[in-house]
């Protein structure tokens, strides 16, 4: 993709119905100035809502889903998308204790082998309709980008 049509894109998606709980235009710009060639992972740090949120008249607003299962819902159809470029799921951690900081349910690893893929997953039509999901059902997230310094792990085996 061109950093015009990323720019498009990123327009799309801060103006649009869904995608409100995740990080500003700007920080999606920031993505920009990175070495395009990775691997990245993208750490998530996810938290849900008691009960799934869906706006009135969606077909899900009537059922009665937590916001895990909801996120659930968007977390089928990304981790698709992620696969069909390439990436994978690094690891996948429910939080049972978080010092030093804000709570959070869970902890989800992303691998993408290049920022170019994330902003073709992002570009994704299926992607992109999953984000209701993903929005009725998390409370908060941050997300980390970094870069592997190992490539496998360390200590005993």
């Amino acid at each position: 993709m061109t950093r015009n049509e990323i720019e498009n894109l990123i327009a799309k998606l801060k103006d649009g119905e869904y995608n409100k709980n995740d990080v500003s235009a700007d920080d999606l710009r920031r993505l920009l100035d990175l070495d395009p060639e990775g691997p990245y992972h993208f750490v998530n740090l996810l938290r849900y809502k008691s009960e799934a949120q869906y706006p009135e008249g969606h077909p899900f607003a009537v059922k009665k889903m937590s916001g895990l299962e909801a996120y659930n819902q968007y977390g089928m159809v990304a981790f698709q998308q992620v696969t069909m470029r390439g990436g994978r799921l690094m690891q996948s951690n429910k939080v049972k204790l978080s010092m030093g900081g804000d709570e959070w349910d869970s902890v989800a690893t992303m691998e993408y082998q290049t920022i170019g893929a994330f902003f073709e997953m992002l570009a994704e039509p299926a992607y992109q309709d999953a984000l209701i999901h993903r929005d009725a059902g998390l409370e908060a997230t941050e997300i980390l980008i970094t870069r592997p310094i190992i490539d496998r792990p360390l200590g005993l085996s």
